[in-house]
């Protein structure tokens, strides 16, 4: 069990807010000061509900000095245009072009400055004008480090630990995708979508709640079902067949209660594509399997699917264990009617 760190915003779209009360212990995500005023009426309900866990800098986690993300930050700036950049002329409203400086140490705010990738608010000093693709950066490195830094104190599957969420592709891919300087390994990408349903329509926050506190045994089953499964495809030398054999009863069984409890509401419920990425600790196993794409397990709402892939790693740090990618805009089965 763990709770979801959201990124890159402080306010999590509706279907990834779904997720979080239905199946994880909390919701959190990176906050500057003044965030209670800036929380949408759903993130409020879900503060309410006691799910909400605001990470703010100064108070929970030191700010990172530039040093310790310089490599990354470059290799990421790299990756972008320079045009999408360039902030904009005119300073926006909201929090989709503008980053607080109490979120970042002043030697990663200098450099910015420096590069001339920011420039302060004028209406609002304590906040720096970005491109939303630099917002996109920044934060993904910011997430990725707090919850490795979490997950090494308290450990993954504590109440304590975080597992970075997005549904921006952008920013899964610049907080992950291997550079220089940085341990590359080989990772296997699952398709857990299929065993997350969540409600078609945009249900009441209260009737999300309802839900779960109602079937929390369910929901605790399954996600510890879910964690045993990317653990045992995580060990080195592990066949992700070999590593399914080893929870398939228990996933499966797990997963029945869930949609069981599911048809027992008049929502209709669907699946969304959550793609989570499992690193190895060495870089055998998927590595060995450069083009494994198969169904591993398949369900009435769908197959939980694997492929491989690529990611980076911090030598000598831990890592955020798992991260997840949601595509919040594509729909697929129906779990039940």
């Amino acid at each position: 069990m763990a709770g979801m760190l959201y990124y890159p915003f402080a306010n999590a779209p509706v279907p990834v807010l779904q997720q979080a009360i239905l199946y994880w212990d909390d919701l959190a995500t990176v906050v500057a000061p003044g965030w209670e005023g800036r929380l949408s009426a759903r993130m409020k309900e879900v503060q309410d509900a006691g799910l909400y866990r605001p990470l703010e800098a100064h108070q929970t986690f030191g700010p990172f000095e530039l040093y310790e993300i310089e490599a990354e930050l470059d290799h990421a700036l790299q990756q972008v245009p320079l045009d999408a950049l360039t902030p904009p002329a005119e300073p926006p409203h909201g929090e989709l072009s503008t980053l607080h400086v109490d979120k970042l140490h002043e030697s990663v705010v200098k450099e910015l400055l420096q590069r001339r990738l920011v420039y302060p608010h004028p209406d609002s000093p304590s906040r720096l004008v970005a491109a939303p693709a630099l917002l996109n950066i920044v934060v993904s490195l910011i997430a990725g480090r707090i919850a490795a830094d979490m997950n090494a104190r308290s450990g993954c599957t504590g109440p304590a630990g975080l597992r970075p969420h997005t549904d921006i592709g952008v920013a899964h891919r610049l907080g992950t995708e291997p550079t220089h300087g940085y341990d590359v390994t080989a990772c296997w990408q699952v398709d857990v979508g299929p065993l997350l349903p969540v409600p078609r329509d945009d249900i009441m926050i209260r009737d999300l709640v309802r839900f779960r506190t109602k079937y929390d045994a369910e929901r605790q089953r399954l996600m510890l079902a879910i964690d045993d499964l990317l653990h045992e495809l995580k060990q080195a030398n592990r066949h992700p067949e070999d590593a399914l054999r080893r929870v398939e009863r228990e996933l499966s069984d797990a997963t029945a209660e869930l949609n069981a409890a599911a048809r027992s509401t008049k929502w209709s419920w669907v699946t969304r594509p959550v793609a989570a990425f499992v690193a190895l600790a060495t870089g055998f196993g998927a590595a060995a399997q450069p083009e494994l794409n198969v169904p591993l397990m398949a369900l009435s709402s769908g197959a939980v699917n694997i492929a491989t892939t690529h990611t980076r790693r911090d030598i000598g740090k831990a890592t955020a264990q798992f991260t997840y990618l949601h595509r919040t805009q594509k729909l697929t089965g129906k779990p039940s009617d």
